[in-house]
């Protein structure tokens, strides 16, 4: 307790410096500087994976979030002139494999732009999948989300689903690949860098 009684005197007394805060951007609602502040933003790589010509197909995305958890469902973002939003409006069926460290290689794979991204290298034979999933699983994935579209609708260039998970699968624990400023980064907990 003292500890942490010592860090809030700190916050509360810092230097003179840290009152008087520097700005690296300060923009109006411009694209380019939104772009350069989400790259500040460090989050979870996520690779959506649907059946494309009845092949696996994956492609990397940044806009996924939770949206609810009874009953649970998730949000996610594709631009909607992507062989994968084609993929969904065809059939709402969808897979969302949230990325361990393992997986840079599919992640890098997955986000080249204007190729074809079939992925067979890189998912689990389907009879290693339980019966509940019915979208291709990304081998070595921290979890994955087998989900269907109840909602799309467009905003500007992207699609957004609005999306039912209809099973989980979590293997045994992996460390999650992360991506911010530009690059992949793997997490340490606030304990172990404290010690």
């Amino acid at each position: 307790m003292r500890d942490l009684d010592e860090r809030a005197h700190s916050f509360q007394c810092g230097d003179a410096l840290d009152v008087l805060q520097k700005w690296e951007l300060n923009s109006g609602p411009e694209a380019l500087a939104f772009r350069s502040a989400m790259r500040k933003f460090v989050g979870g790589v996520t690779v959506i994976s649907t059946l494309h010509e009845g092949r696996p197909w994956g492609m990397t995305v940044s806009a996924f979030s939770p949206a609810c958890m009874d009953p649970p469902m998730l949000i996610a973002c594709v631009n909607r002139e992507t062989v994968t939003a084609s993929d969904i409006t065809r059939d709402p069926r969808f897979a969302v494999n949230i990325l361990s460290d393992e997986q840079v290689a599919i992640s890098q794979f997955c986000s080249r732009p204007r190729e074809d991204k079939f992925i067979e290298a890189f998912v689990l034979p389907f009879e290693e999948v339980p019966d509940t999933v019915q979208m291709p699983v990304l081998r070595n994935s921290l979890i994955t989300f087998d989900c269907r579209a109840n909602t799309t609708f467009v905003v500007n260039s992207h699609l957004v689903l609005l999306a039912q998970v209809r099973a989980v699968l979590a293997p045994s624990s992996k460390k999650p690949l992360l991506y911010g400023e530009g690059q992949y980064m793997q997490g340490v907990s606030i304990k172990m860098a404290a010690a």
